[in-house]
């Protein structure tokens, strides 16, 4: 389009809004129009869906404001009371509906821990690596009967499956004493390097493939390598184009020791008297596949939801996942591909912690109830299962608003007499608590009402009115 023609066009449709925005006020069905003139002109189709979406999001939090309230109330005792440093995120049915960054990013400075703070997600490294062994196989790259040698041809345990090393079965010895008493360079050793070193040391294995389970980084440190074997890239730039990239996780990466870090990466703490130190990179740092990822709390829900929705892994695939090992002898392995396993009284969880050079994580997920609880401290926190436990029981109580939620998100809350007998429903909520809940979405409705195009009754009263005849309900 010419200069002039955009000019003329600009003049007009400046023109016309100054006529529709003036003669709202005098006219309803003009100021709706004004509304979608404005949201054509700004053609900004993601702007307003991610209004549509903080929208919704602003109902849950005004439907669950008691739980969320009480989560808080006791997430604000962590700091003082129990030294905790770091991000919590509580979410259900794939909705974040409590986030809270505690603390500091570096205990030596004042600078406040946020959003965008990285952290070492330490053992929780592992569903990753057990997600690109699983992608792999899903594409028909490797089975996960198949034996590590058949990839590295150099590995010098035999009759070790893929599948022992998912599930901590294969009895290898552990790589960190290795490389703590034999590694002699500064730069400490990659994957490749370690496997060379394990090669060469002979190190006798703990016991036979498959004959029990035994908690093993280095089999994931083989997976690991195996990936990039099979990929023919680095494990790091494998997660990167297969997982990180395409589910938009833009603050998670496999980190390296040797590089320079990144802006918002965290670094981990001890306590040493009354004050913290930092912790240094360790000769172990270089290993990755058992640790070696870091995200942020956001980040990780986001691959979390990924899981849950089989946006990557398909569900037979995945399922595979959440299935619990076995030794030869039958028994049964409380661990999965990547995932402890655990049957509580109520619910399946399915979960991982992590701890390495001061970090302190958690990544937890209850089936019965889709609650997603994520815990990430950098100060060598000691706490995290009791903390996970305590908000797993505050989360409960969401469930008792569930059903109400439903319910606001099918109704019409300015049908006042309706409303009077469907909450009647509700027992598990207090007739004041329920209106006042109304009320305040009353109230997003009304501020919202001007940011789109259209939603379910946008034909309402004045506030005012709604408001009195809100009070109606509780005599």
């Amino acid at each position: 389009m010419n200069k002039p023609y955009i000019i003329y066009f600009l003049l007009f449709a400046s023109m016309f809004f100054f006529v529709v925005t003036n003669s709202a006020d005098r006219d309803p069905q003009i100021n709706r129009l004004n509304k979608v003139s404005n949201i054509i002109a700004s053609n900004d189709l993601a702007s307003n869906r991610s209004s549509q979406n903080e929208f919704q999001h602003s109902i849950l939090m005004a439907a669950y404001k008691v739980p969320i309230e009480n989560i808080r109330n006791y997430t604000s005792q962590l700091s003082q009371q129990y030294g905790f440093n770091g991000s919590i995120l509580v979410a259900k049915n794939g909705k974040i509906l409590f986030e809270e960054h505690i603390g500091r990013k570096d205990l030596r400075l004042k600078d406040p821990i946020d959003s965008t703070s990285i952290y070492q997600l330490a053992s929780v490294s592992k569903q990753f690596t057990a997600a690109a062994i699983l992608l792999l196989y899903q594409e028909g790259k490797l089975d996960i009967d198949d034996f590590a040698t058949k990839y590295l041809p150099d590995f010098p345990y035999k009759n070790i499956k893929i599948r022992h090393l998912l599930n901590h079965t294969s009895g290898l010895p552990n790589y960190m004493y290795a490389a703590e008493k034999n590694w002699k360079s500064k730069t400490p050793p990659d994957n490749q390097a370690m496997l060379n070193l394990m090669g060469k040391l002979k190190m006798q294995p703990y016991f036979k493939p498959g004959e029990k389970f035994n908690y093993s980084n280095t089999g994931y440190f083989i997976l690991a390598s195996i990936v990039s074997k099979v990929s023919n890239q680095s494990f790091s730039n494998f997660l990167d184009n297969r997982f990180f990239k395409p589910l938009n996780l833009t603050n998670t990466y496999v980190h390296n020791p040797n590089e320079a870090s990144k802006k918002e990466e965290l670094i981990g703490f001890r306590r040493y008297g009354k004050s913290y130190i930092a912790i240094p990179f360790t000769v172990n740092d270089g290993v990755v596949g058992d640790k070696g990822i870091y995200s942020t709390a956001s980040d990780l829900f986001k691959w979390n939801q990924s899981l849950t929705e089989r946006t990557i892994l398909n569900d037979s695939i995945l399922s595979k996942a959440f299935l619990p090992g076995k030794t030869n002898s039958g028994k049964i392995v409380p661990y999965g591909f990547g995932f402890r396993l655990k049957q509580e009284i109520d619910t399946e969880l399915v979960y991982h912690n992590g701890v390495w050079n001061g970090f302190s994580t958690t990544l937890r997920r209850y089936k019965a109830d889709d609650i997603t609880i994520i815990i990430l401290s950098n100060n060598s926190f000691s706490s995290i299962t009791p903390i996970s436990e305590k908000l797993r029981e505050l989360s409960k109580d969401f469930s008792k608003y569930d059903p109400f939620v439903s319910f606001l998100e099918n109704t019409n809350i300015y049908d006042i007499n309706k409303l009077k007998d469907d909450l009647l429903n509700f027992t598990d909520i207090p007739r004041v608590e329920a209106v006042e809940i109304i009320e305040r979405i009353a109230n997003i409705y009304n501020k919202q009402n001007t940011q789109f195009v259209s939603y379910k009754y946008s034909e309402v009263s004045s506030l005012n009115q709604v408001n009195q005849q809100y009070q109606i309900l509780l005599n």
